[in-house]
């Protein structure tokens, strides 16, 4: 399963939709000429009415499971969206506010935070997309932030306020990167996916119980709800996985971060 998972991740999200309906659609229309040749044409006849009925009370819980799973799905992904943002934005907030604080811890402050987000967009990204969670480099970084922003001493007005508002910051930052890695690390628990591919296999054989006098316009019908059940499938694996593969959280808001501190009149060197 996990290999089929990655497999998905990596490919190009057009290519994985296309993949889906096709997929989807060829094996639901094989089963259904596989079973129009296993089962006898009287009993399929005769049950339609049986069959239909139930088939729509199945098809119903089915259909609010699905419903149910993919908008977690794209709530969880838009949470990793959000959280990268909002980390983002605290390292450059906290680059902002490190011109209150006495040379040369301020530009020391400043050259760690800029390595932090070109780590982040040059290392952290490409292994979170890859599957992987390197994160020990990111974290030395902000814990020598947090021992020059502690130990600073000094009698100035204001300092101390503006230190424990780096701390309060720091605190936030640290938050939203562990947030991050436990979005990139953490999958939909497996009784979810059995749940969601035995209902999908259920729902199938279900529909081969019918007997149409088209079996052309039938075996088109039961391939399109294949193929849109395999896109939907796809589609909760690829919002899963929200650092993996090419269609992952966008890493724009640390780019973004690296132009504009290039850009200020802070030196960060």
């Amino acid at each position: 399963m996990s290999t089929v998972i990655n497999w998905i991740c990596d490919l190009p999200t057009t290519v994985a939709m296309i993949i889906a309906l096709c997929a989807g659609g060829a094996v639901s229309a094989l089963g259904l000429l596989s079973a129009q040749r296993l089962l006898p044409q009287s009993v399929l006849t005769n049950h339609n009415e049986v069959a239909g009925y139930i088939l729509g009370i199945v098809g119903g819980i089915y259909s609010v499971l699905l419903a149910f799973i993919a908008v977690a799905q794209w709530q969880n992904f838009g949470q990793a969206g959000r959280l990268v943002q909002t980390e983002a934005n605290l390292v450059g907030d906290l680059y902002r506010d490190t011109i209150a604080f006495p040379e040369p811890a301020a530009s020391r402050m400043r050259h760690y935070l800029f390595v932090y987000a070109v780590i982040v967009v040059q290392d952290e990204w490409p292994t979170l997309a890859a599957g992987r969670a390197d994160e020990a480099a990111g974290w030395q970084l902000l814990d020598q932030v947090h021992s020059e922003v502690v130990n600073l001493h000094t009698h100035e007005e204001g300092i101390p306020v503006m230190q424990a508002e780096a701390v309060r910051t720091l605190n936030a930052l640290s938050d939203a990167r562990r947030g991050r890695f436990d979005a990139a690390t953490a999958n939909m628990p497996p009784i979810l996916w059995w749940n969601l591919i035995g209902g999908a296999v259920i729902l199938m054989l279900f529909t081969y119980l019918f007997r149409t006098s088209h079996l052309l316009m039938h075996t088109c019908m039961i391939s399109l709800l294949g193929a849109f059940i395999g896109l939907v499938l796809v589609m909760v694996v690829l919002l899963d996985n929200p650092f993996r593969g090419r269609s992952h959280v966008s890493v724009q808001p640390f780019s973004r971060l690296v132009i504009a501190v290039e850009a200020m009149a802070y030196p960060h060197r």
